[in-house]
């Protein structure tokens, strides 16, 4: 596993976090959202998993990330969750395509499409996931608390 890219995610997530006007602690753990993202991928990827499945499981992992983040520091979930996925944008795949298209190459350029296609509906897919879970989680406790609270008053 080469550490230094998990470096690199560290600050990649880190500037871009400061265009997105995070302050103090925040920016810290936000930065720690984009290496934990490309430490997941790496690791997906060593443990011989797909393209397409090592981006969802860091896509997966970002999002619980940030769901925590949000939850301790009672902040929207994008501000972490945004600047955490920086690292993992298939920017380099979008390039390649356009390049294959205008030097003609189009099986070269609708196979990278398709990669990067594929890719970014990983991503949305592992955040739709968390993101709902989590949903439902909260509304399911929610929902608890308020059961218990009224049961309470009855048997009283």
């Amino acid at each position: 596993m080469n550490y230094i890219e998990i470096i690199y995610a560290f600050f990649a997530t880190f500037f871009f976090s400061i265009i997105f006007n995070l302050r103090g602690k925040k920016i810290i753990l936000t930065s720690f959202c984009g290496a934990l993202g490309w430490f997941a991928l790496l690791f997906a990827q060593n443990a011989k998993y797909s393209k397409t499945a090592s981006f969802f499981i860091a896509a997966i992992v970002i999002t619980i990330y940030s769901e925590i983040l949000a939850k301790k520091f009672k902040t929207p979930v994008t501000t972490s969750l945004i600047p955490g996925l920086i690292p993992l944008v298939p920017g380099g795949g979008i390039y390649y395509t356009m390049y294959y298209i205008v030097s003609n190459e189009f099986l070269a350029a609708r196979a990278k499409g398709m990669e990067t296609l594929s890719i970014t509906v990983a991503l949305s897919v592992g955040i739709f996931l968390v993101s709902t879970f989590f949903q439902i989680f909260n509304k399911f406790f929610k929902y608890l608390t308020i059961l218990r609270k009224y049961s309470k008053r009855a048997f009283k």
